[in-house]
C-alpha cells in the first residue's frame, strides 16, 4: 500500500474534480474501479468497445459506447478465468465488428466476438497464444507468438490466422530452430498475415547467455494460401537482436523498421520483392523501443505514408516523429511533437488507414500527487501534429497507457488509469477526442 500526506491526497481530489476541457477533448469518465489492462477500438462510425480485466471477480469485462454518449452496463465476457489470465485484448474492424482474445484455463487461447450493434459471444478457443494480435480494417485476423530463445536448444515461431467473420485456422510452426524470438506480427489490407522473427546463436553460463548472428527475417501467409512465404535474411548477422516492426500500405507494400548499427532502418518489400535498408535516423536522435512488442511504433496509412515515432533524445525529454514513403523507402528528418512537455514517460502511437493518428503519453509524475495524460493529434499522414493538450488526469499512479485507438475520420479514444483517492484500488478512465 502506497501511504500519501493529507496534502498529496488534497491534490490529487482536487485535480479529478477540476479537470477543465482542452480542445477537443471531452470529460474523462470512469470506465471500471478494481480493474486492469484495459483496451479500446473505435470503428469509421466512432463506435466504441472497450474490455478490461475485473480484478473483484477475476474475470474480463466489455463495455460499448456510440461516440460522445455514455457507456453501456459493463458485462461479463468470459466468467471466472483466475488471477493469472487477466490480460485481454480488443481489436476492432472499421465497420464495428469487434474481438478480444485472452486466455482461460478452460481453452487456454480464447476469443470472443462482439458484432456491430450485437451482443458477445460465447467464448471459444482461438488455437492460440494471446501474445500478438492483429486486425486490419475488414476484420482479417492473425495471432503470433514465439516460444523457446536463449537458453535450451528448441525454438519456434507460431502463428493462427482467421478471416474476416471466419474461424481460426489450426496453430502453424512458420519457423523452427534452436535459438528463435519473435519480434512482431501485422493483418495486412488484402487479409495476409506478416510476422517479423530472428535467429541467432546463443551460448549460456550459469546466469548469462552471450548472442550473436541475428538475423532478421518476414513470413507472409497470403488468404486461402497452403503454406508461409519467408524471406531471405533482410538484416544480419549482427552482434544483437533488430526487434522488428511490421507496417504496410493497400497495395501489399510491406516495411519492417528494425535497430542496426546504432541506427533505425527500413527494408521494405514492393512489387513482391524485398530491397536494401535504409537508414532512417540515429537512435540518438529518435529512440526505438526494445521493450514489450505491443508498444506499436511503426505505421502507415493506406497509401504508403509511413511513420515511426520514438523517444526524441536520449535524455528522454520528448517525443518525436519521422515520416516515410513505403513505397520509396525514404525518410524525413525527426521533428519533436511534443512541443514543451518535457519527461513523458510510456506512450501509445496509433494510427488509421487514412493516416489520422494519435500519440498519448503521460507526462512523468515530480509532485508524488498527480499524473497528467496528455497526447497529441494529426489529420493525415505528412500533415502538422496538433500541439498537446490534456486528455486526463489521475491519482497518483503508473505513467504508462492502457490503450489508444483513431478511426480513419480522426475520433480518437484513450484508456488510462490511477489510483482511488483511498489509494486502495486501480481505476480504469476512458475519454474521447473530436477532431
Amino acid at each position: 500500500m502506497n501511504f500519501k500526506s493529507v496534502a498529496s491526497l488534497t491534490l490529487c481530489l482536487l485535480a479529478a474534480a477540476s479537470l477543465p476541457a482542452f480542445g477537443q477533448w471531452s470529460t474523462q469518465r470512469t470506465l471500471a474501479t478494481n480493474a486492469y489492462n484495459g483496451t479500446v477500438t473505435v470503428d469509421s462510425s466512432g463506435n466504441l468497445v472497450s474490455t478490461w480485466y475485473q480484478n473483484s471477480v477475476n474475470a474480463v469485462y466489455g463495455s460499448t459506447a456510440s461516440f460522445g454518449q455514455p457507456w453501456s452496463a459493463p458485462v461479463n465476457i468470459s466468467g471466472n478465468i483466475g488471477v493469472a489470465s487477466g490480460n485481454p485484448v480488443v481489436r476492432g474492424s472499421a465497420t464495428g465488428n469487434a474481438t478480444v482474445t485472452y486466455t482461460s484455463p478452460a481453452l487456454g487461447g480464447t476469443f470472443a466476438d462482439h458484432p456491430s450493434g450485437g451482443s458477445w459471444t460465447a467464448p471459444s478457443a482461438d488455437n492460440g497464444v494471446n501474445q500478438f494480435f492483429v486486425i486490419n480494417d475488414n476484420g482479417d485476423q492473425g495471432l503470433a507468438w514465439g516460444t523457446g530463445g536463449a537458453r535450451g536448444s528448441s525454438s519456434t515461431v507460431n502463428a493462427v490466422t482467421r478471416p474476416a467473420h471466419g474461424v481460426w485456422s489450426a496453430a502453424t510452426t512458420i519457423a523452427s530452430a534452436a535459438h528463435l524470438a519473435f519480434d512482431g506480427a501485422l493483418e495486412l489490407a488484402d487479409g495476409s498475415t506478416a510476422v517479423a522473427w530472428e535467429s541467432f546463436d546463443s551460448t549460456c553460463g550459469s546466469r548469462t547467455c552471450k548472442t550473436s548472428n541475428w538475423v532478421l527475417k518476414v513470413s507472409t501467409h497470403a488468404p486461402g494460401a497452403q503454406t508461409w512465404v519467408t524471406s531471405g535474411a533482410l538484416l544480419g548477422p549482427d552482434a544483437s537482436q533488430h526487434f522488428g516492426q511490421l507496417a504496410s500500405d493497400s497495395a501489399g507494400d510491406v516495411g519492417v523498421a528494425s535497430i542496426q548499427s546504432g541506427n533505425i532502418v527500413s527494408v521494405v518489400r514492393h512489387n513482391g520483392s524485398w530491397g536494401s535498408a535504409a537508414v532512417v535516423a540515429p537512435v540518438t536522435s529518435l529512440g526505438y523501443s526494445t521493450g514489450n512488442t505491443d508498444n506499436r511504433i511503426f505505421h502507415s496509412d493506406s497509401s504508403g505514408h509511413a511513420t515511426i515515432v520514438g523517444f526524441g533524445n536520449q535524455n528522454i525529454t520528448n517525443i518525436a516523429a519521422v515520416d516515410g514513403n513505403l513505397t520509396t523507402n525514404t525518410w524525413g528528418k525527426p521533428a519533436v511533437i511534443t512541443g514543451a512537455d518535457q519527461y513523458p514517460n510510456y506512450f501509445d502511437f496509433a494510427e488509421s488507414s487514412s493516416g489520422t493518428a494519435i500519440v498519448f503519453y503521460a507526462l512523468v509524475n515530480l509532485n508524488g500527487s498527480t499524473t497528467t495524460w496528455r497526447a497529441v493529434t494529426r489529420k493525415g499522414a505528412g500533415q502538422a501534429w496538433n500541439g498537446p493538450a490534456t486528455a486526463g488526469t489521475s491519482c497518483d499512479a503508473g505513467g504508462q497507457p492502457d490503450s489508444a485507438a483513431v478511426n480513419s475520420a480522426g475520433r480518437a479514444a484513450v484508456v488510462f488509469h490511477g489510483y482511488s483517492s483511498d489509494f486502495l484500488n486501480n481505476i480504469l478512465y476512458t475519454n474521447t477526442y473530436q477532431p
